[in-house]
C-alpha cells in the first residue's frame, strides 16, 4: 500500500468530499517592489527542498518522508525561500504594509511571512501545515495561514487545497488555509511563481 495514502486514511482525509476553500479577498500589493527586493537579496535567500528536518515535529516529517518515498526530491522540490531571516521578515511586512494586515484582521506584532520562489519544473508536495516555525518563534498557539498570489497567474501555476483546484488569480488575490486542510503547490509553466505565506494571529 501506499504509505502516503495509508497517512491519509488515518486522517480520515476523502478527497471526494467538499471542503470549501473561497477567496478571502485581494491585497493591494506592489509587484515591481517585491519582485526589486527579491532580486537585491537573492544572494541572502533560503534554497531549500523538501524534506524531514529535525525542527519539524514528528508528523510534518512523515508527510516529508512518504514524499521523498514516492518520487519528492532535490530536483523536483527546489524553493527560494524569502523570511527566514528576520531582517527579511521585516522588510516583507512593510512591503505588505499596515492596511493589508488590518484586512486579514492579524496582529503585526505576531506575524510571519514567506516569500517563496518556485522556477518552473518546482512543485510543493501534497501537505498539511505544522506551522512549527511560527509557534516556535511567537509561541502563539492556533495562527491562521493565508495563501497570497504575489505575481499574476500564467501557464502552470496552480494551488490545490484539499479538492479545490486554484488558478487564474492577480496579484493580491488571498485565500485562508484552514488548520488540517491538506494542499499543494506546482509550478509546471515557464516562468517564476512566486507567492507569500503569511501566518499569523487575530488582532
Amino acid at each position: 500500500m501506499n504509505y502516503f495514502k495509508q497517512l491519509l486514511e488515518e486522517q480520515s482525509i476523502d478527497i471526494t468530499k467538499n471542503i470549501p476553500v473561497n477567496k478571502l479577498c485581494t491585497l493591494d500589493l506592489d509587484l515591481h517592489a517585491i519582485l526589486k527586493f527579491a532580486e537585491s537579496t537573492r544572494n541572502d535567500a533560503t534554497k531549500k527542498w523538501y524534506h524531514p528536518r529535525p525542527f519539524l515535529d514528528d508528523y510534518s516529517n512523515r508527510q516529508m518522508t512518504n514524499a521523498n518515498w514516492i518520487g519528492y526530491n532535490e530536483h523536483n522540490t527546489q524553493e527560494t525561500n524569502w523570511g527566514l531571516v528576520a531582517e527579511h521578515n521585516t522588510e516583507l511586512c512593510k512591503l505588505i504594509g499596515k492596511s493589508n494586515f488590518d484586512l486579514l484582521g492579524i496582529d503585526t506584532d505576531n506575524v510571519l511571512v514567506r516569500l517563496l520562489e518556485y522556477a518552473p519544473g518546482q512543485m510543493l508536495p501534497l501537505h498539511c501545515d505544522g506551522m512549527e516555525g511560527f509557534k516556535r518563534i511567537y509561541g502563539k498557539e492556533n495562527p491562521k495561514r493565508f495563501f497570497v498570489a504575489v505575481s499574476e497567474w500564467d501557464w502552470g501555476h496552480v494551488l490545490q487545497a484539499h479538492d479545490n483546484m486554484i488558478s487564474h488569480w492577480k496579484t493580491g488575490d488571498t485565500w485562508e488555509i484552514k488548520p488540517g486542510v491538506w494542499h499543494c503547490s506546482a509550478n509546471f509553466g515557464i516562468t517564476n511563481k512566486y507567492t507569500f505565506t503569511i501566518t499569523g494571529v487575530d488582532k
